[in-house]
């Protein structure tokens, strides 16, 4: 690990230069830990009075300045800046809000809020508030409120009663029946909607997935399925996530700066895996034969290769 204050000084002079300022970057976030990296970060803010973060973003250019600049940043500043990004312009971009805010546990949310607030000297709260509305508004609110469950050791008999009640009355009348969906898809703790899920599949032979393609539509169903997919099966999500954003027509590289850059530390291995396994390639492959140079590298570790 390098002397936090020689690392901040290294990087203050390879940002002023025109020729290896990536080299010397990248040379730092792979010989230190992210713990070692926000030291890095924060004596730099101190001896040059500017964050390193905005530093990396006006210095540094292309596809690598965005993965390098989330990988001096704590889980929670990197999730109100996504945020904040999902705000900004005229139009505001749900899918990366909603990425977001799928998978967190209640202190993890007041943490984001937090972090929200320090970025953007807003309320999140009130900026959810302000650009959505309706029953989409009222289920990102919910995710996020203090109803929320955090049982991480589920009674089976209350998951099994909510997997009959999805049955008997979801099925009649799902949309109007707000408090079932709320309980089912909002209000469960990761694992009690793991024993949901596997309640329902054992009495219908279908999951949970299975009924918001069926039931909803539009935005609640883009947000729904975030939230199952993150909860239930994450390794899977987040593996489709990066697969997409490689194949097709052109890269794109936001939404796998996003998913490395999350994921990194949590899952990684798990998301490897997965990928290999349905996909029938490595995730090194994949990313090798769609990235190059410098930035490649830095997936490749990001990635934990």
């Amino acid at each position: 690990m390098e002397d936090p204050k020689a690392a901040a000084e290294r990087l203050h002079t390879a940002l002023s230069d025109k020729k290896n300022k990536e080299e010397t970057c990248l040379d730092i976030v792979i010989n230190n830990d992210l713990e070692h990296r926000l030291l890095i970060a924060k004596t730099y803010g101190e001896l040059y009075k500017n964050p390193l973060y905005e530093d990396m973003k006006s210095k540094l250019s292309g596809h690598f300045k965005e993965l390098c600049g989330y990988c001096f940043l704590t889980p929670m500043e990197f999730n109100a800046k996504m945020l904040k990004r999902g705000f900004k312009g005229l139009s505001i971009d749900e899918q990366v809000i909603f990425e977001t805010l799928a998978n967190h546990t209640l202190e993890e949310y007041k943490q984001i809020e937090a972090a929200y607030k320090t970025e953007t000297n807003k309320e999140l709260t009130k900026d959810l508030e302000k650009n959505f509305s309706g029953a989409l508004r009222k289920n990102i609110l919910n995710l996020i409120s203090t109803e929320r469950r955090t049982n991480e050791n589920p009674d089976k008999d209350f998951c099994e009663k909510l997997a009959e009640r999805l049955i008997n009355d979801g099925e009649k009348n799902w949309i109007e029946d707000e408090n079932l969906f709320k309980e089912v898809f909002i209000l469960c703790s990761p694992e009690e909607m793991v024993l949901v899920g596997r309640f329902y599949f054992q009495k219908t032979g279908n999951n949970l997935i299975d009924v918001i393609e069926k039931k909803f539509s539009g935005k609640n169903k883009t947000l729904l399925r975030e939230v199952v997919f993150a909860n239930i099966i994450p390794h899977e999500l987040y593996a489709e996530k990066i697969y997409n954003s490689i194949k097709g027509l052109g890269t794109n590289t936001a939404l796998l700066n996003r998913v490395l850059a999350a994921r990194r530390g949590v899952d990684m291995p798990q998301i490897k895996e997965i990928y290999e396994w349905k996909y029938k390639v490595t995730l090194k492959d994949d990313i090798c034969g769609d990235t190059s140079g410098n930035y490649q590298k830095l997936c490749l570790y990001v990635a934990e290769y």
